[in-house]
């Protein structure tokens, strides 16, 4: 009678642990993948073709642009003196072109002089007109809506041609960007929508697939547990960020959790 009892709990301890086995390899085999990957933004350099001192700068790191707003100024002085004179001396010769037109027209004067006035006249309108293209771009404008990321120069230095004054963030050109597996390709459409998670608890974001690469990464995933035997390439994948744009941060880790693909082995 003993030895039946025994033989029954051996039995059933048996079954317990293959239960518990076979769970905790079920367990495993379906446990969701997650992808990770990174923030990207579109960075802007904003800068102007003229070359001068720093007068002043209206802006710091961190703080919101509108398109067109204006970030900082230079020094525009002399400028403003030359522009000034040129069009003093514009009015005296509109002046004395007026005069001479009438001239012309009382047969006083050639059309010779007259043609050498009219000439005289719009060059030197032309070239206010340069001064004050010249001018206008001493002001330094935001090109889009976005962020200061890095401000590069301060009050008081010179800058060069094309050098920036600050470094734009673009918030409407952000996505994360993602290594997946071969494997895990069947998940992925152009156009599908996925939650995306980050480092920060409750932050998640909506990304939508804009590109998916064409060809494969020359990186592979290599096995390291004897269940997963082969190599797989991955591919490239972008994904716009949709929502919560302003706390997407360059650099940033993110989170793409997929399906568990149970035949991913099985070839």
């Amino acid at each position: 009678m003993n030895k039946n009892i025994y033989q029954s709990i051996a039995l059933v301890l048996t079954l317990l642990i293959m239960l518990t086995a076979c769970s905790e390899k079920k367990s495993q085999t379906q446990k969701v993948p997650k992808f990770m990957g990174y923030v990207e933004n579109t960075q802007l350099n904003v800068t102007t073709r003229m070359p001068g001192k720093i007068e002043d700068i209206y802006v710091d790191e961190g703080d919101t642009l509108k398109a067109g707003q204006v970030v900082a100024k230079l020094d525009s002085k002399e400028l403003e003196a030359n522009l000034s004179a040129l069009k003093v001396k514009l009015q005296n010769v509109s002046i004395n072109r007026t005069r001479v037109l009438n001239l012309f027209k009382a047969g006083a004067v050639s059309k010779q002089k007259l043609d050498e006035i009219e000439t005289g006249y719009a060059m030197l309108s032309d070239k206010i007109d340069g001064l004050e293209t010249r001018l206008k771009d001493m002001s330094i404008t935001a090109p889009v809506d976005g962020i200061v990321s890095v401000k590069v120069l301060e009050k008081g230095q010179m800058m060069p041609p094309g050098m920036p004054v600050v470094i734009e963030t673009d918030l409407s050109q952000t996505w994360g960007r993602f290594a997946v597996p071969e494997t895990y390709l069947n998940q992925i459409n152009l156009g599908k929508k996925l939650t995306l998670t980050s480092n920060i608890p409750g932050l998640v974001f909506e990304g939508k697939v804009i590109s998916i690469s064409p060809v494969a990464d020359f990186a592979v995933h290599t096995p390291t547990t004897l269940s997963d035997e082969k190599d797989v390439r991955t591919f490239d994948i972008k994904m716009k960020i949709l929502t919560n744009q302003m706390k997407c941060k360059p650099g940033m880790s993110l989170y793409l959790s997929l399906n568990p693909n149970l035949n991913q082995n099985k070839n």
